[in-house]
């Protein structure tokens, strides 16, 4: 028989595993599309942010910026071979970037980012 500790164990232990999992997901919304430079990458990725959240032309440049910087250091990370560490610096890459974005967007800005990503990552879970 299970006591209940052992069943809130295994229930956070399951949630731990779909967060990671979701946000090794979210990467790949952003991440390196094949034969694209981190330049072009970037330049996609802040013109679909551009129309998403309406970006003023003087967030432009800083939101390209921001995706540059978070498009090389993925490129780098990516010839990790350990898929445990590799997912973790992942991971803790998209947060300093959502950081970073939170610090150039709007409040209504950012939510309607947050919205977008959960969007993305329900698309991908679809396949």
């Amino acid at each position: 028989m299970k006591t209940k500790f052992q069943s809130i164990s295994k229930l956070f232990l399951l949630i731990s595993l779909v967060t990671a999992w979701i946000s090794l997901l979210i990467s790949p919304v952003f991440a390196q599309q094949p034969g694209m430079s981190p330049e072009d990458r970037a330049k996609h990725q802040t013109e679909i942010l551009k129309t998403e959240l309406k970006l003023t032309p003087a967030q432009e440049p800083k939101v390209y910026s921001i995706n540059l910087k978070y498009t090389e250091k993925m490129r780098d990370l990516r010839e990790i071979a350990d898929t445990a560490a590799r997912r973790k610096s992942f991971e803790a890459l998209s947060k300093q970037k959502d950081a970073e974005y939170k610090g150039i967007l709007t409040a209504t800005q950012y939510k309607s980012y947050l919205k977008f990503i959960e969007e993305m990552k329900a698309k991908r879970q679809k396949g």
